[in-house]
């Protein structure tokens, strides 16, 4: 049985102090590694090695194209060592490996060569001037920041923390999800490999309980960044208040996908399946409320049905699967658990709805079929908490403004899609939606220049485009008086 440990100046260590916990194939229920798991002695190590990497000469004296110039090196590493880290993410997540050949290896190359290139690119402003004085902002790093990870895209997460945050000169400490933490390790020792200055990527492994406490609380720390529950992002925020450390919360998401009856239906229906389904329903910005208009709800279910008929679900290094297992026990069971809640509820399952059974090596994974709920009322349970699995709900509407009334109902506000073919409509539609992105006839495209900005209870601050790297920036002002003639400010 292989071992993982965090890694450390580079290299990975396996004395951390803390627990093993078992690192588990969601495809097959069995283990595959042994964690070790950072304490509270391990993660002051990890910090006061990102500490003396911050303010080392290697790191201060790089300038912002060298750091660039490192990221974009790194990008080639992760490209050209995609066979091993799909074989990673293969193995903690389940993912199917068209979704990472096709989809994440090139979409975290993209992160990181985005970054590459802004590096040199953060620009403060000058002021009004006054007789005498030279008025200025300037951006600054935080120093040491965390970027707290979850466990649906691993891969891609730690691309979009550890980016911009050494684009803007932090160091950062990734502590993955204890679920998935195999790619995070991999990619820190490609940052050595890259030239980045070892302790700038620490990696902390653990429970989010407990390496992750010591982490939010630790005051070497001067920023965290977490994609995650709202639950445990409420928590963050509120323990940072202590030190009034600055916070980037990427939370839950309740999304809805709105087709009026103009709509290429066709085109709808594949946008729907893909973002219902992709990962398993397993990502935040995910519609997985699909509203459709009354007058072509009948048509449009039928082709939403054949569509789902063509999605294979199964082994995951077939390369034709397109969806693969839950990536964890415990969302397996509340993924079923919401589909027992919406029968319960009245609704109807148009297609899935069950677990899968499968033979050999597979048996024991977490395979649930990609499910359809209709009959669904705007207020059901299934249709205002997050599910976070191949569930999609689907409700009628009559018009535009009932439209936007049911997508605007729920507490999240992270992203939505519209289809029409009336440009006004779409229009009117992307003012009035409560969601930090909207896509409109297209779906989950933009990355990584467009910015995910979170609205109401999906979090604060900003991931991704040139918004996400000065959020790993802090401002500074100066006044600078360059005449021996210029008044102190009172005549005392």
């Amino acid at each position: 049985m292989k071992t993982i440990g965090p890694v450390i100046d580079g290299k990975v260590i396996m004395n951390t102090g803390g627990e093993t916990v078992d690192v588990i194939n969601p495809a097959t229920g069995k283990t595959i590694f042994k964690q070790q798991c950072c304490d509270a002695a391990c993660v002051d190590e990890i910090v006061a090695s990102g500490r003396r990497a911050f303010h080392s000469d290697a790191w201060q004296g790089m300038s912002p194209s060298g750091k660039g110039h490192c990221l974009m090196k790194l990008a080639d590493l992760v490209e050209t060592h995609a066979d091993e880290l799909i074989e990673l993410e293969l193995l903690d997540t389940g993912k199917p490996v068209s979704q990472l050949r096709d989809g994440e290896i090139p979409l975290t190359a993209s992160i990181l060569r985005f970054y590459a290139g802004a590096a040199d690119k953060i620009e403060g402003r000058v002021k009004s001037f006054s007789t005498g004085t030279l008025q200025f902002t300037m951006y600054e790093p935080y120093g040491v920041v965390a970027g707290i990870l979850p466990w649906n895209y691993p891969l891609v997460n730690v691309a979009m923390k550890v980016a911009p945050a050494l684009a803007a000169g932090n160091a950062i400490i990734i502590k993955p999800s204890v679920d998935t933490p195999l790619s995070a390790v991999k990619f820190a020792q490609l940052c050595l490999e890259a030239g980045i200055p070892e302790g700038i990527v620490n990696v902390a492994l653990g429970k989010g309980s407990r390496t992750g406490e010591y982490l939010i609380q630790h005051p070497g720390i001067k920023k965290i960044s977490f994609t995650g529950s709202t639950t445990i992002g409420q928590h963050i925020q509120r323990e940072a208040v202590a030190q009034m450390k600055a916070v980037n919360l990427e939370l839950g998401g309740k999304n809805a996908i709105i087709v009026f009856e103009d709509a290429d239906l066709e085109k709808a229906a594949d946008a729907a399946i893909i973002s219902a389904f992709v990962n398993a329903g397993q990502l935040c910005v995910s519609c997985s409320r699909l509203l459709v208009q009354e007058s072509v709800l009948s048509e449009f279910q039928s082709v939403l049905k054949e569509k789902l008929g063509k999605l294979k679900v199964g082994d995951p290094r077939d390369p034709d699967t397109l969806v693969g297992p839950m990536i964890t026990r415990a969302q397996y069971d509340t993924a079923l658990e919401y589909i027992n809640i919406a029968t319960g509820e009245g609704c109807s399952i148009l297609a899935g709805g069950k677990k899968i059974s499968l033979s050999g090596d597979r048996a024991e994974g977490f395979w649930i079929e990609p499910t359809i709920v209709t009959g669904v009322k705007a207020d059901n349970r299934v249709a205002t908490e997050e599910i976070f699995g191949p569930v999609l709900s689907l409700i009628s509407f009559k018009d535009e403004a009932e439209a936007i009334e049911i997508s605007n109902s729920v507490m999240y506000g992270l992203s939505g899609s519209v289809w029409t073919r009336d440009s006004s409509r779409s229009l009117r539609l992307t003012g009035a939606l409560h969601t930090g992105i909207i896509w409109v006839n297209c779906m989950m495209d933009g990355y990584p220049q467009i910015s995910v900005p979170p609205h109401k209870m999906s979090g604060t601050g900003v991931e991704l485009g040139m918004e996400g790297l000065m959020a790993y920036c802090k401002q500074k002002s100066a006044v600078v008086a360059y005449d021996d003639q210029t008044p102190v400010g009172w005549n005392l």
